[in-house]
Formats: C-alpha cells, sequence, structure tokens
C-alpha cells in the first residue's frame, strides 16, 4: 500500500480536450503514481459529449482513471443543478482510492460544493486546489475580460460585473464571490503557477498566506527532438493552441497580412483546432487566414507528444494572447524545445519571458508592433540565437517533487 496517496481531479481529460489544466493535472498524476511509496489517481468529469447517454452522477473507469459523468452545470455560480448522485459517485472514488490528500485542479463542471463533498466524506483528508485560471473570479469563462468590448479587466467588483452583465443584478454579483468563498473554506492549500494569478486572487478575497506559488512544467522532454541544421535566417514562426479569439490569433493573422503585403520573406504555421467557435469567429478567422495568404498557413489539431517536434521546425512561437494568461504551457513547452517566445507583455507571459532576454514582448492586441517584432525577428538571427541559448532549464521531476512537499507538510501539521 502506497505510504502517500493523492487522488486528482480535473474537469477535463487531456485525449478529449488538451488544455492546460488537464494536461498538468494528468501529467501530475502519472508522475507522482510512478514515484516509490506514492499512489495517485484521476478523476475527470465527463459531459454527454465525450460519455453519450451516460445519466448524471454515473461512475465509469477510463484506464486508470475515473470518469464522472455530469449533467446540469450554472456556470454563473458553479454549482451543480443535475440533482444528488453525484455525491454517491464521488464518495466511490474516495473509497476506492482511500486519498491522503484530494488535489482539485479549479472546480469548473464538478461543481464548487465539490470540496464540501469531499470533506464530508472524508473529513481526515487534506484539501489543496490550483489556480489554474480565473473561472472562480470572472464569470465570464474566467477571461477577464469585459463582454462589450473584450479589454481586459483588472478585477472583479459587483458594479462592474453588472456592466458585463446587466441582466444579472450587481448585488447577486457579490453574492456570487461571497458564496464561492465560502464553499472553499475547507481548502487546506492553494497553488498558483505564477505571482500574478497569485496576486488576483488575493484581490479578490483568498488570504495570500493560504496560496502558494509553484510554477506549472511539462512532462515532455526534449530528447526525441532533433535540432534542424542551422540557418542563416530565422524567420519561420508558429502558433500552438485552441483557435480562439481570446489567443490573440486574429491579432497574429492581421500582423502576418501586413508582413505580406510588406513582400516579408517569413512562414507562419498555427497549430489547433477551432472547438466550439462559434460560427462569426469562424467566418472572422477563415477572412483573416485568406488575408494573410500565401504567408500563414493553418495545419488544425495536433497530438501533443509531436509538440516539441513541431515547435523545432519553427524557429519563433508567438503567443499574442489578449487575455490575462496565467502560465500557458505553450511557453513552457516552446522552452523546452529551445525556441524563444514573442507575447503580449501582460499577465503571466511576461512573468514567464523576460523581454530582450529569454524572448520579446509586445503590446497585446497590437498588430503593427507585432508585424514589426516579428520583422525584427526574423532579420536578426544573432537576436535568435542569443534568445534561445538563455531558455531556462525545464524540470517536471522539481514540479512533482514541489507538490509532494506540499502533501507531506499538511499531513504532517495536521499530525502534529
Amino acid at each position: 500500500m502506497a505510504e502517500l496517496s493523492i487522488l486528482h481531479v480535473a474537469h477535463d481529460h487531456p485525449d478529449w480536450t488538451p488544455g492546460g489544466t488537464e494536461i498538468v493535472a494528468h501529467d501530475l498524476a502519472r508522475a507522482m503514481d510512478a514515484r516509490p511509496g506514492v499512489g495517485a489517481r484521476l478523476l475527470v468529469t465527463a459531459t454527454s459529449l465525450q460519455r453519450p447517454g451516460a445519466a448524471p452522477g454515473t461512475l465509469q473507469a477510463m484506464g486508470e482513471d475515473f470518469v464522472l459523468c455530469t449533467g446540469l452545470y450554472d456556470r454563473f455560480t458553479m454549482l451543480r443543478g443535475d440533482g444528488p448522485d453525484w455525491i454517491a459517485s464521488l464518495g466511490r472514488v474516495i473509497d476506492a482510492a482511500s486519498p491522503d490528500v484530494v488535489h482539485f485542479h479549479g472546480v469548473d463542471r464538478i461543481g464548487a460544493e465539490a470540496v464540501a463533498a469531499v470533506k464530508r466524506h472524508a473529513p481526515g483528508c487534506r484539501i489543496v486546489m490550483t489556480l489554474h485560471d480565473y473561472q472562480l473570479i470572472c464569470p465570464n469563462d474566467g477571461l477577464m475580460l469585459t463582454t462589450d468590448e473584450g479589454a481586459r479587466c483588472g478585477a472583479a467588483q459587483p458594479d462592474r460585473c453588472g456592466r458585463c452583465y446587466p441582466g444579472i443584478p450587481a448585488a447577486r454579483h457579490a453574492l456570487r464571490q461571497a458564496h464561492l468563498l465560502a464553499l472553499l473554506r475547507p481548502v487546506d492549500q492553494f497553488v498558483a503557477p505564477s505571482a500574478f494569478l497569485r496576486d488576483k486572487f488575493v484581490a479578490w478575497g483568498l488570504d495570500a498566506s493560504r496560496i502558494r506559488l509553484i510554477p506549472n512544467a511539462v512532462a515532455t522532454g526534449v530528447e526525441s527532438c532533433r535540432e534542424p541544421a542551422s540557418r542563416a535566417r530565422r524567420n519561420r514562426f508558429a502558433f500552438f493552441g485552441g483557435i480562439a479569439r481570446h489567443k490573440g490569433v486574429l491579432v497574429l493573422l492581421d500582423a502576418a497580412a501586413r508582413l505580406a503585403g510588406g513582400g516579408a520573406d517569413i512562414g507562419l504555421t498555427l497549430h489547433g483546432g477551432l472547438g466550439w467557435a462559434d460560427a462569426a469567429f469562424r467566418a472572422s478567422f477563415g477572412a483573416a487566414l485568406a488575408a494573410a495568404s500565401p504567408l500563414a498557413q493553418h495545419l488544425g489539431p495536433y497530438d501533443r507528444r509531436d509538440t516539441l517536434a513541431l515547435m523545432r521546425r519553427a524557429d519563433w512561437i508567438v503567443t499574442p494572447s489578449i487575455w490575462w494568461e496565467n502560465a500557458p504551457l505553450v511557453i513552457l513547452e516552446a522552452r523546452a524545445a529551445g525556441r524563444p517566445v514573442i507575447c503580449s507583455g501582460v499577465g503571466g507571459m511576461a512573468e514567464m519571458v523576460e523581454d530582450g532576454v529569454t524572448g520579446l514582448h509586445v503590446q497585446p492586441g497590437d498588430a503593427a508592433a507585432l508585424a514589426d517584432a516579428m520583422a525584427k525577428a526574423a532579420d536578426d538571427p544573432d537576436l535568435w540565437a542569443r534568445l534561445a541559448g538563455a531558455q531556462p532549464a525545464v524540470s517536471h521531476q522539481s514540479h512533482v517533487a514541489a507538490h509532494l512537499d506540499l502533501y507531506r507538510g499538511l499531513l504532517e501539521r495536521v499530525a502534529a
């Protein structure tokens, strides 16, 4: 029997949705389970899209993982509305895993009340929660972008939130915040992958002493990635991630169209799927891609196991997000591949990429500035060599060890 048992809980599985939260939760569970004396399991939720016909609350297996099927979920309150059967299923998972620590990677879809449900079923276990995004703070999918203009929002305030959602009184936004903070009281320790996100949650109402800063890491190594032969010009750019407005892809394609119009000798590839993008955005993306042709190409979804090899085909990775990214894994993957990043100089991106040292910053949403940065990068091979050579080391094992130290510290504190 393992000396330390961990249950990781995430809102999705990377086989279905290869997002940062899903990957971090999955890879942490697998890496921990491989360590002597540690047992780790993963519980993910699934909607009818992944498990058609399954009744809400149904518990299923997916290899070593547990799958909890969900139904009605209120994205505003972050509470479940599909009956109580899921509580019994969650109890069965806890009984099977016998966790010393339950590590939530957010509460989206499983519901914020799951924290209390775990505490009631296993009062002796410790609860950890990683704050991967701003879902708790912002009802606009956690983007902290205004719903009218798409401008970055500095903080969640009832009056300001009421302007984004005129049909919801400011008082309800205040109650939402108070209710969620109350539901999170049983959490023993929060984890923030970036200082920027930590500070946002402190401003929202969490006690700073309850938040531990542990930067993210990627489990993928670089051993299988062969470095292409050195070239005189480093003029190949690539984007990786979901094709979405908040990811800045329209800004990137605007920059590429400007470069194409000036006859620039560069190439841009976009790797990622459109997912559940609406028709309006799909039309905008198609038009922007056509305007940037033939300089830009959209190659569609990719297998995350191929990420580093694909990145090595490019010279620069561009992360032009217009929202407050927390700690995007694409930057860590680029670092592992030895590729400098051109990113928006805000949020966790600015924290991860040092301007002029490990990458380049641009003003978010400024296509002209991004085009200038890309042209400068393509024309200066010495700049590329200097930035590529300055990429910090990547250690997933240190990331795992930091979490295990956190768990053991919480358990020792209880024992004392």
